[in-house]
């Protein structure tokens, strides 16, 4: 067998394995399933599984990147201002919403992933546009109170609070959107208000 083919056996192999794992997460709504479970389901043995995915928390991570992949990209990208992003807010929900099933099994596999490597890597790429946008329009924060804010807002406005609203709390959708849209134009309005007031004192040094 030549390097190509073996690596085309490789690729299609660790696919069924993962491909496995998605169907019996969303099968089952949650990760209650084992490693014989996913080698069965895709007509492997176990060892085989344990080849490509050494730990189960290996597995769970690619089922997370996978699912994650049937999720429409955010629109966070098209915003300049945090206006904007605020702005965005609520087609990013609504889009949650239409694929909540989707969102609700990546949330239980990341945590599912018990160092959250994913999780990590996945906000780090995802952010840097809006973390730029963020301090453009407030240049005048000290870092470390930047960094603070901005990781509460954007955890504020994530797909994840969403969820967890609905899930939790029992909010609609309209409510859980609401409740993120206010307490998020609340963080922004005090973030300006502390930005102009650094500004000021600058210019008054």
């Amino acid at each position: 067998m030549t390097a190509l083919a073996t690596a085309r056996e490789t690729e299609a192999t660790r696919n069924a394995i993962v491909d496995a794992s998605v169907s019996l997460f969303l099968e089952r709504r949650s990760d209650d399933f084992s490693v014989q479970d996913v080698a069965d389901r895709a007509g492997l043995t176990h060892r085989t599984v344990y080849r490509y995915f050494p730990t189960r928390d290996e597995l769970m991570a690619a089922t997370a990147v996978r699912l994650a992949a049937r999720i429409a990209p955010l629109p966070f990208r098209e915003a300049s201002t945090v206006e904007e992003w605020m702005n965005l807010l609520g087609a990013h929900l609504a889009r949650t919403e239409a694929s909540f099933e989707s969102h609700r099994s990546i949330l239980v596999a990341t945590l599912a992933d018990d160092d959250l490597r994913v999780f990590g890597q996945s906000l780090g790429d995802r952010d840097t546009h809006l973390w730029q946008v963020f301090r453009r329009q407030f240049p005048h924060l000290d870092k470390g109170d930047a960094r603070r804010t901005f990781a509460a807002l954007r955890h504020l406005t994530s797909s994840t609070s969403y969820i967890l609203l609905r899930l939790r709390f029992g909010l609609s959708p309209a409510d859980a959107t609401e409740a993120i849209q206010s307490a998020a134009s609340l963080v922004v309005g005090q973030v300006a208000r502390t930005d102009r007031a650094v500004k000021q004192k600058g210019r008054r040094s």
